[in-house]
């Protein structure tokens, strides 16, 4: 499936999208048909997108859309790839365009994260475009990129307080466990001495037996409160703690791929730089050559 896939036919069917139904879900379908060659599909996309006029530019994100929304049965692999590409998009669409491309653009960013198309990560997309306006992109010294750092130290500050909770409260886990380990133990010996015979506990009653175990049972009854609110304050630092990896997993996409740009136009720049070098060498020995033959002719 796949093998006949050519970048360059991918690149002539893109140069003909429009906003149409048709010509969106027909390339939708060809992309999906190329799933196994996903990471080039999307690298396409990308060049292709910053590439085409900024009016063609919303398309593009409603042929990404379709392709994120019916193939996600099939696997996860465009979804992985296009995370790392729509940031970019987006900001582009909603900063440079108009009012109805960037309303079209955040309500996409909206079903992806009702759908939860992008998992949990579908939020942090949220935050950080929609709602937001070039025109207060600098209001008070503040940019598009302030909510992102606005989100990952409100996150910081969850998880400390998770970590304060867990550490420095009243509760010491450790004495807990432990607690309610040597409860469960002695109890388990109780049982065994009764010999599973309930019928022998009112015979029990002179030896201490039914006294003990009424006591680990309370014992246990307060271990299981205290380790329910342990439990719930470690599932919340858990949370906060997958929070900030996603975050930074983004960050960390969002500046490889800047960075690989970078690369890029880097060493094209320094190409495009040698050769006018070069060229100018050529032109500087040329007319060195020339004032020579003129100088010699002229002492001739």
């Amino acid at each position: 499936m796949g093998s006949t896939f050519n970048p360059q036919i991918l690149m002539e069917k893109l140069a003909k999208l429009n906003n149409s139904q048709q010509s969106i879900e027909t390339l939708s379908h060809w992309c999906i048909f190329h799933m196994n060659k996903a990471k080039l599909v999307v690298e396409t996309w990308d060049r292709q997108f910053h590439c085409s006029p900024r009016e063609q530019r919303l398309a593009f994100l409603y042929l990404a859309n379709d392709i994120l929304q019916n193939s996600r049965r099939k696997g996860s692999e465009f979804v992985g790839e296009f995370w790392k590409v729509l940031p970019d998009a987006l900001r582009d669409v909603i900063e440079n365009g108009d009012e109805f491309g960037r309303n079209a653009a955040q309500r996409l960013i909206g079903i992806w994260e009702e759908r939860k198309v992008f998992g949990s990560r579908g939020q942090i997309l949220k935050e950080e475009f929609v709602g937001r306006h070039p025109e207060n992109s600098n209001r008070n010294g503040k940019h598009l990129g302030f909510k992102m750092k606005q989100t990952a130290g409100n996150t910081l500050e969850k998880i400390v307080s998770d970590y304060q909770v867990l550490y420095g409260g009243e509760l010491d886990e450790d004495v807990i466990l432990n607690k309610c380990r040597n409860a469960i133990s002695s109890v388990e010996k109780i049982e065994k001495g009764m010999g599973g015979d309930i019928s022998s506990v009112g015979q029990l009653n002179g030896s201490g037996f039914v006294e003990e175990l009424q006591g680990q049972h309370a014992a246990l009854r307060e271990c299981i409160e205290q380790l329910t609110a342990v439990e719930s304050s470690r599932a919340s630092l858990v949370a906060h703690l997958r929070e900030a990896l996603q975050e930074q997993e983004f960050k960390l996409d969002q500046v490889r791929h800047q960075l690989q740009a970078a690369h890029s136009q880097s060493e094209q720049t320094g190409n495009i730089c040698q050769q006018l070098l070069n060229g100018n060498n050529v032109q500087l020995v040329a007319d060195q050559n020339l004032k020579e033959v003129h100088t010699s002719k002229a002492a001739s």
